[in-house]
């Protein structure tokens, strides 16, 4: 009898232990708890201590709110220009909503995982391969974009999505370093043509500035010239029209000194005519000098004077 006591105490103690076991309900920080009732949601637990009524309540699923990173297997994807590419994700993202998370989605984390994958194949698959291998950066934005709003559907948030490791075939790769070849190639020509062609103007600028140069150089050297002989010219000038003044001032003094004395000289007409016919006389004697003979030559004839010195003359 003492035996089933203590085994009744015993069992007593295990329901006592159950009950207080479901009606006492612990949530940790960091993660939210969904209760049940009768296979209803009821509501969310938060952290901290929470009592709840056994069979009446129950806790459905533990859900944890912090960030949760996953790796996604890598997977084929075919690009615009029609090479296959292999790519792998890694995802950090964390529930925003728990009764969403276990009610609205059967699987809400392989949900994520299959609508990253499916619009991942959708924007490779409009991109060329070397978009891919340098756009990483633009084809993380693009897939974050198109897939926050729909697993915000079933409760979870995408922190971050991280395109890996980009892997292509021997072929793809041995293909892509002779068109990088061919690409370096052809830019060292563009270059150098470049470099031949700069090379050709600045030589031309330089001589045809050198021409300018020369021609400045050569019009300030004529104009320099023909400024010294128009001042040159201007000096003989002017000592030519000064050394001609000076000698028509001396003439005309001689002359007036000539008429002066002649005025002094009381000579009569007939003095005046014979020292006219004897400087005529000396000048005809000159073989040298032209002689201009004046219209009324044979007047001369009717001076006294002059018949008698012609008439010797004659003799």
């Amino acid at each position: 009898m003492l035996i089933f006591n203590i085994v009744l105490f015993i069992l007593l103690v295990i329901v006592v232990l159950f009950v207080l076991s479901q009606l006492i309900v612990i949530v940790q920080q960091g993660e939210v708890k969904v209760v049940e009732s009768f296979g209803k949601y009821v509501k969310t637990l938060e952290p901290g201590l929470h009592f709840l009524i056994p069979i009446l309540y129950v806790v459905r699923r533990r859900v944890s709110l912090k960030q949760t990173p996953i790796q996604i297997e890598p997977q084929n994807v075919i690009t615009r220009d029609n090479v296959i590419v292999e790519i792998d994700e890694a995802i950090k993202y964390h529930v925003t909503d728990a009764r969403a998370f276990v009610y609205d989605n059967e699987d809400s984390v392989t949900s994520m995982i299959q609508d990253c994958q499916s619009n991942l194949r959708g924007i490779i698959g409009k991109m060329e391969l070397n978009e891919v291998l340098n756009g990483t950066e633009e084809i993380n934005v693009n897939l974050y974009e198109s897939v926050k709003d729909i697993t915000a559907g079933y409760g979870l948030s995408i922190d971050r999505i991280n395109i890996g490791e980009i892997s292509v075939s021997n072929e793809i790769v041995n293909s892509m370093n002779k068109l990088i070849t061919a690409s370096r190639d052809k830019e060292s020509l563009i270059t150098i043509s470049e470099g031949k062609k700069q090379s050709v103007i600045l030589e031309s600028e330089a001589k045809s500035s050198e021409m300018q140069i020369d021609a400045e150089a050569r019009a300030r050297q004529t104009k320099i010239d023909a400024d010294a002989r128009a001042e040159r010219t201007r000096i003989d000038a002017m000592a030519e029209a000064d050394r001609i003044e000076k000698i028509t001032q001396a003439e005309t003094a001689r002359i007036k000194e000539i008429n002066k004395a002649i005025a002094e000289s009381n000579l009569t007409d007939e003095m005046i005519a014979y020292l006219g016919i004897e400087a005529f006389k000396h000048v005809v004697e000159n073989n040298g000098n032209t002689v201009i003979m004046p219209s009324n030559l044979t007047e001369l004839g009717n001076v006294p004077a002059i018949k008698e010195i012609w008439q010797q003359t004659n003799k």
